[in-house]
């Protein structure tokens, strides 16, 4: 009988365009087909061409302005923002004609089977590749970090020729899954997969532990040559140690429930493999928060130039006010000279009541502490900040202008959000139970289709309030146009 692992062609399209390096979930994947002997053929939006998203670039008065529409609490300009974000939304997911032309050339060759890996906003193009591939009798499987949410899953099941969509980490499942699939059988007995014949309630797939047997990934069918910069993805582990923040959607997507950490000598061999495959000494370390396992954050800044020699890596942190967090000066200087070249943190607010609110397990004066000594370590930093945190007040707001301006110096680049509702996380479960805790959230909906919440903001318009908002704006924006160190110029829009 023909052995169909050592004959079947597989089609992977990896819809994430991010311009920087390959996809670390979908080299994990290919890893596990190409181990069971399927031919895999990888189509990347890159690689043909696709503009690719990009982030943190350098700002002019253009971005300034688009930041300033953006939060604006004003009536009118409200219903202009949200107009432009809708069309700019249809705009950046309308799919690609290069991508169209390939996908065709390439389903008319007939794969054994298609496998998808997307975000929630490329629902158009997964509709394509369905109904194309269903012309052809060629099945398709999808997946990507949210389906693991029964919620949003449902939504995307009535897409034609999608014949099951996978929720969960299935590095060490999906070859069985494939091999069903390719035989026709029924996917709904396996664990985390959701059909549209379902009758019962799917199984979810619980978190992947013995994260230490997990092998190299493989990323050498992405396109190398149109990234800025060799830099190679990894993570030292999956989940995050704190998993408290009551906005975090991070620890509920299908890698980030609970932590589990791989172990300091599976991420060691894995550092010296992929160095010595792409001829690479810098790294980015993609874990929710690279201190989570302090043996291997210690462990890190102890062996990574002995691994790889010269070697530079980047990562996110989380300035835990509770017991040791690995962030000290003394650490901080060992990082470096081990190769952290730039840190990123969530700052979120300067109001501790505020940071108090969310969970976020953070103490000011500490994350002051931190960004001082990460700068006389020389360590690039940068953070993430939310406005409009339901009951955020201009005092708040007055208190976080006041950390920026005192700390303005330490920072490198800041990313400002308008806080998003996700759901799963514990803000859905809150507001579920006590909605009237947030009285200036108006017509609050959910999108399950995008796994986002919808509402009005209506916080109070006094001049203070929007006094302190407008400062804010200008000190992002002044941050931001800052001229960036030398050696973290290369990882300027990785995180």
């Amino acid at each position: 009988m023909e052995n169909k692992t050592q004959t079947s062609n597989i089609l992977f399209v990896d819809l994430n365009n991010f311009a920087a390096y390959p996809t670390l979930a979908v080299g994990y994947l290919i890893k596990s087909l190409r181990q069971a002997h399927y031919n895999v053929e990888l189509l990347s939006p890159l690689a043909l061409g696709v503009p690719a998203f990009t982030r943190d670039n350098p700002e002019t008065w253009k971005d300034q302005l688009m930041r300033r529409l953006y939060f604006s609490g004003n009536p009118v300009m409200r219903l202009s923002r949200d107009f432009l974000r809708e069309q700019l939304a249809k705009r950046n997911t309308k799919p690609h004609p290069k991508m169209l032309s390939e996908l065709d050339k390439a389903i008319e060759k007939k794969p054994s089977a298609i496998l998808i890996s997307a975000y929630l906003d490329h629902f158009e193009m997964c509709k394509i590749i369905g109904e194309k591939a269903k012309k052809q009798g060629v099945p398709v499987l999808l997946g990507g970090p949210f389906f693991n949410l029964d919620r949003v899953t449902k939504q995307w099941l009535g897409l034609e020729g999608i014949n099951a969509i996978v929720g969960g980490e299935v590095e060490f499942e999906l070859v069985d899954i494939v091999k069903d699939m390719l035989a026709g059988k029924d996917l709904s007995d396996h664990e985390g997969v959701f059909t549209i014949r379902q009758n019962t309630e799917v199984q979810p797939l619980l978190p992947l532990q013995q994260l230490n047997r997990l092998p190299a990934p493989d990323f050498t069918d992405f396109p190398w040559q149109k990234y800025p910069h060799k830099i190679v993805p990894i993570m030292s582990g999956r989940g995050c140690s704190w998993g408290a923040c009551t906005f975090c959607g991070d620890v509920v997507s299908a890698n980030g429930r609970t932590f589990r950490s791989r172990g300091l000598d599976a991420v060691l061999d894995e550092l010296r493999v992929q160095s010595n495959i792409h001829s690479s000494s810098d790294f980015i370390f993609l874990d929710i928060k690279l201190n989570s396992d302090l043996d291997v954050w210690y462990g890190l800044i102890n062996n990574m130039q002995k691994t790889v020699p010269g070697a530079r890596w980047i990562g996110t942190v989380h300035v835990n006010h509770l017991g040791d967090n690995g962030l000290d000066r003394e650490s901080l200087f060992a990082a470096k000279k081990a190769g952290l070249t730039r840190i990123s943190f969530g700052l979120e607010s300067g109001s501790q009541v505020l940071l108090d609110t969310m969970k976020k397990g953070t103490k000011v004066e500490e994350a002051g502490e931190f960004l001082k000594n990460a700068y006389d370590a020389g360590i690039s930093v940068r953070t993430s900040m939310m406005q409009s945190f339901p009951g955020e007040t201009a005092e708040d707001l007055r208190l976080t202008v006041e950390f920026i301006k005192k700390h303005e110096k330490y920072l490198d680049r800041i990313r400002l959000s308008r806080f998003k509702p996700l759901p799963d996380t514990p803000f859905d479960r809150i507001y579920q139970k006590q909605p009237d805790r947030f009285p200036y959230m108006k017509n609050f909906k959910w999108d399950y289709k995008l796994a986002r919440g919808l509402y009005q903001y209506y916080p109070p318009r006094d001049a203070e309030y929007r006094k302190q908002k407008n400062l804010l704006l200008g000190l992002v924006y002044d941050i931001n146009r800052k001229t960036l160190r030398d050696d973290a110029k290369e990882f300027n829009g990785m995180m």
